[in-house]
């Protein structure tokens, strides 16, 4: 249900969705969590492989270790955040209740994978935002994909690869609208 109590249309859900980067103590119900999973496993994949796995952590001490152990990585690759990111403050996952890792095994199929999840991702986004939660995407995150001792500390298998690292959470604040531009298309071919 979003925020008025009746299923929102998709346009609604597309157009108010935003990244949410400040979340209140409140937790996510089970059952929030497992009706986003399952909008995730309801988006199309590569010859209908449906590769995504998801790892929910919901352990405040994890979740900010992986923001611990990301900004160093982080500052590195991105001097021009270093600032930004020389505090103690969980400027990584934003002290959000929840972290989910889509994740796939390691196979030939890795381009495909990498879609699926971004799209299971997406339906996961808009699924959160009916529901009246919010998510962002944790693009440093995917840097401990060079730490395998912290993937393993975060419960990603040996045989599995962190795909789209998320977190989910109550919005401190309502979330606006925001504006986009108009599609630009390179060539219209007929």
């Amino acid at each position: 249900m979003c925020w008025l109590g009746l299923i929102m249309e998709l346009d609604v859900c597309i157009k108010g969705r935003r990244s949410v980067r400040s979340y209140t103590d409140e937790p996510v119900s089970k059952e929030q969590v497992e009706a986003v999973l399952e909008a995730g496993v309801w988006a199309p994949t590569a010859m209908q492989r449906e590769p995504c796995r998801f790892i929910v952590i919901e352990n405040k001490e994890l979740i900010k270790y992986v923001s611990d152990e990301t900004k160093p990585l982080a500052k590195q690759r991105f001097p021009t955040y270093a600032k930004h990111l020389s505090t103690e403050d969980d400027v990584i996952c934003y002290n959000a209740p929840v972290l989910i890792l889509v994740c796939t095994e390691k196979d030939k199929f890795a381009d495909n994978n990498l879609a699926d999840s971004v799209l299971a991702t997406q339906n996961m986004f808009l699924k959160a935002y009916e529901l009246g939660l919010g998510t962002c995407y944790m693009g440093f995150v995917s840097l401990l994909k060079s730490k395998p001792d912290v993937l393993k500390k975060i419960g990603v298998p040996d045989n599995y690869e962190m795909m789209v690292p998320l977190i989910l959470g109550h919005p401190k604040t309502k979330q606006e609208a925001g504006k986009r531009k108009k599609p630009n298309i390179l060539k219209w071919i007929k």
